[in-house]
């Protein structure tokens, strides 16, 4: 399993506009067969900071998605809104 945790700042007037684009994205993204699961964190003191927590299978699943049309649609949409570049790191996963 593949792990992936996504640091997304957003331009705080951009952030209802992110979350309308976000969630048919976190729609298509699960009907994928490499995602295990997937999460958007909001941060409670600073709204327009975000997480995304994705897991996968293999990296090949991984790669499937940063392929896929909803994918770059996406990223497309989002990166006018985006305050400053997003940060992603692998990570593997020991509990649970």
């Amino acid at each position: 399993m593949n792990t992936w945790l996504t640091s997304i700042h957003i331009k705080p007037e951009h952030v209802d506009e992110f979350l309308a684009i976000t969630a048919p994205f976190a729609g298509e993204s699960l009907r994928e067969s490499g995602l295990v699961s997937f999460a958007l964190l909001q941060q409670a003191n600073d709204p327009a900071r975000f997480s995304m927590f994705d897991v996968y299978h293999d990296d090949q699943a991984y790669e499937e998605h940063l392929k896929s049309a909803h994918y770059l649609v996406w990223m497309n949409s989002i990166t006018s809104m985006l305050a400053e570049p997003s940060s992603g790191s692998k990570s593997t996963a020991y509990l649970p």
